[in-house]
């Protein structure tokens, strides 16, 4: 019986340890989303809208542009 009970809670540790798991999964993944949105601007795919973002990141990638 002491067997059968050392099994049961390692199952119910395993399974909670999984849930776990999966949860900060998910959370980082939203906050991935949430910064990845604000970064860039749109919550999509395609380029829509001004091109303020993206002059922001040429800036970025490439220093700022000179106008002469």
């Amino acid at each position: 019986m002491r067997y059968l009970h050392d099994l049961n809670v390692q199952i119910s540790q395993n399974r909670r340890s999984v849930s776990v798991s999966k949860q900060l999964d998910r959370d980082l993944c939203n906050q991935h989303f949430d910064t990845f949105e604000t970064f860039w601007g749109r919550p999509g795919h395609g380029a829509r809208g001004d091109n303020i973002n993206k002059l922001k990141l040429d800036n970025l990638l490439y220093g700022a542009s000179e106008s002469t």
